[in-house]
């Protein structure tokens, strides 16, 4: 399982058109195939926040198949890149599970709202 964590540095008169792109963007993440977890959170710091988006995967190829070949580059909607100050991607590889132990499963949605 690879962990993937996106981290932005907006500030606050951006906050909020970078953070609503960003909730677009979750339904479009959640259809991808292997995306076990993700969540996007923020940290408000007077002039600034730092907005966060933590992802789980399956494997690299999932990986691969939402970010592309060149990983250390954020996938995000058109636009919201522009409105941070700086942008990072970081990578980690799960130590709280194995490996071999990890099975597909196929997720339903529930509701309306791509929320699985």
């Amino acid at each position: 399982m690879i962990v993937r964590v996106v981290t932005a540095r907006v500030a606050q008169h951006n906050a909020g058109r970078f953070e609503e792109l960003l909730r677009q963007q979750l339904p479009k993440m959640r259809e991808h195939e292997g995306l076990l977890y993700v969540k996007l959170a923020r940290q408000a710091n007077g002039a600034f926040e730092e907005v966060l988006l933590f992802e789980e995967w399956r494997d690299a190829t999932s990986l691969y198949g939402w970010a592309g070949i060149e990983l250390s580059r954020p996938r995000l909607m058109p636009g919201a890149e522009l409105l941070a100050e700086d942008v990072r991607v970081t990578h980690y590889e799960a130590l709280d599970v194995d490996p071999d132990s990890l099975t597909a499963v196929v997720s339903r949605r529930t509701g309306g709202d791509g929320a699985h």
